[in-house]
């Protein structure tokens, strides 16, 4: 069996993407495909009795639902499996956990993101249940923040709860007035050195940013200082180009502030960026009819044909479709009990959100997936075309 575990050390040999396509080609039409998600955003002091109960809960539900008079061997195995890791979730239920397994076909992966989220799913399909992780993925899309004062600079790298601070990345300089100066009585002197030092420093900075930004994967730089720093270190961003890049700044209290206060500061600042790039997405899906296409029909028909160049996966719960196992035809009708493209009996009904995100990925197409939170603000789903 191959057990991958997506950690930060491993992104560069396999990614969550790249895993989200991989799996998406998986069939079992013996329903074998086990999709395991849990996380917690806040627990309480019996956390430990209650999030075994949880696991355990969820693996006899899963149990329950599978109509065999004996259980298959390999689902019993990887639902025990999921059991066994009871230990691992008690110690961290904060870490959100997905698990994508099917002892008969020889797969076992395993993805951990360091995000807060209140879920805990467990279900055995004919293919892989992957929107919760989707979403996941782009609540931890990573981006910098960095701290800037006059002369000093400190640069973070976030990712969901996660920051690192990235040190010896940017050089300093001593901008302090010198009392041995021979010009110390010059005051209008002093402070032009000082200002056009201040000036240089700001855009050596900035080719600096500039630098990291295009070397890394970050989407987004979010800038922490003061406003009259802000009012110095703006215009170079605009100079370089980077104004499409900075998703905003906040006031800066304190420079030497930790590593957790950076990211309870700079969090509402790239979200609220987020929330924004979503809106102008769908803004745009609706204002340009003959460039788009809305609702799950729509979508689904111009997704087979390859049009779909962005899909915005919006609220979609309980919006479900029917997919042929032995055509692949969809359907809306859920009342149908044989395919009406080849005659199969017993189409198999599934979330539609499943099923777009399933016909994006092998159509290569862009897929966008805000979080709960930012869902009712539009509608099921919606898409740009290609042409």
């Amino acid at each position: 069996m191959t057990n991958a575990t997506i950690s930060d050390s491993q992104r560069n040999l396999t990614t969550p993407l790249e895993l989200l396509a991989v799996l998406a080609r998986f069939h079992d039409e013996e329903a074998r495909a086990v999709s395991f998600y849990f996380s917690r955003s806040s627990f309480a002091d019996k956390a430990h009795r209650e999030e075994r109960v949880s696991v355990e809960h969820l693996v006899d539900e899963a149990r329950s639902r599978n109509h065999s008079e004996v259980i298959d061997p390999g689902l019993s195995k990887d639902l025990e499996q999921i059991l066994s890791m009871e230990s691992g979730i008690r110690e961290s239920p904060a870490v959100f956990r997905a698990i994508f397994a099917c002892s008969n076909r020889q797969i076992w992966h395993e993805v951990n993101l360091p995000i807060r989220a209140d879920i805990g799913h467990l279900d055995c399909t004919k293919h892989f249940l992957l929107v919760p992780l989707l979403r996941a993925m782009e609540a931890c899309t990573p981006y910098c923040a960095v701290m800037i004062e006059r002369g000093k600079a400190r640069i973070f790298s976030i990712r969901g709860n996660e920051v690192v601070e990235m040190k010896d990345l940017l050089e300093s300089e001593d901008l302090s007035l010198d009392a041995d100066d021979s010009r110390v009585g010059w005051s209008h002197h002093i402070d032009a050195d000082v200002e056009e030092r201040t000036k240089a420093y700001m855009k050596d900075l900035t080719h600096q940013l500039q630098q990291l930004i295009q070397s890394s994967q970050f989407q987004y730089l979010v800038v922490g200082c003061r406003k009259d720093v802000w009012s110095e270190i703006e215009p170079h961003l605009a100079k370089a180009g980077l104004s499409s890049m900075v998703a905003g700044h906040f006031t800066l209290s304190n420079f030497e502030m930790s590593p957790n206060d950076v990211v309870q500061a700079a969090t509402p600042v790239f979200e609220k960026k987020r929330r924004q790039r979503y809106t102008e997405l769908w803004e745009g899906i609706n204002e340009t009819v003959e460039q788009s296409a809305i609702g799950v029909d729509q979508v689904l028909r111009n997704l087979e044909i390859g049009r779909v160049q962005t899909l915005l996966l919006g609220d979609l719960a309980g919006t479900h479709v029917t997919e042929c196992s032995h055509c692949n035809s969809w359907s809306l009708n859920l009342l149908n009990d044989i395919c009406a493209s080849c005659g199969t009996t017993g189409p198999t009904v599934m979330p539609a959100e499943e099923l777009l995100l399933r016909k994006a990925l092998l159509t290569r197409a862009t897929i966008v997936a805000p979080d709960k939170a930012s869902l009712s603000s539009f509608g099921e789903v919606g898409a740009m075309l290609r042409y």
